[in-house]
């Protein structure tokens, strides 16, 4: 009983990934923060359904399976969000700088 919540719990997560990969795919990034939510929801529930017992078997096959699902797909995640991470940290260090250039010129100004 406990072997099928927590495989069904893996197949959940692996089911969620999936559905991660395309919404980074379409930049939704929104709905991908709500997907990680559920995620982590899961593998808290998960750490009550491990068992102590090695899986064998075709249990253990459908655990195998589903982590490396799982682990596929948050590599592609991770190849489509990072760009985009590079991409937002250089926007905000742009802001910053002209954020402090216009700092400066105001605080040139108000001196003279």
């Amino acid at each position: 009983m406990l072997h099928d919540n927590a495989l069904a719990i893996y197949e959940s997560v692996a089911l969620l990934t999936t559905e991660m990969v395309v919404a980074a795919r379409k930049q939704d990034w929104e709905k991908l923060a709500e997907l990680e939510a559920n995620c982590a929801d899961y593998v808290e529930k998960l750490k009550d359904y491990e068992q102590a017992e090695p899986l064998t078997g075709k249990a253990l096959a459908r655990k195998l399976a589903s982590i490396k699902k799982i682990l596929a797909d948050d590599r592609e995640i991770r190849d489509l969000v990072d760009p985009w991470m590079v991409k937002f940290s250089n926007m905000m260090t742009i802001n910053a700088a002209h954020g402090q250039s216009q700092s400066t010129k105001r605080h040139k100004h108000t001196l003279q």
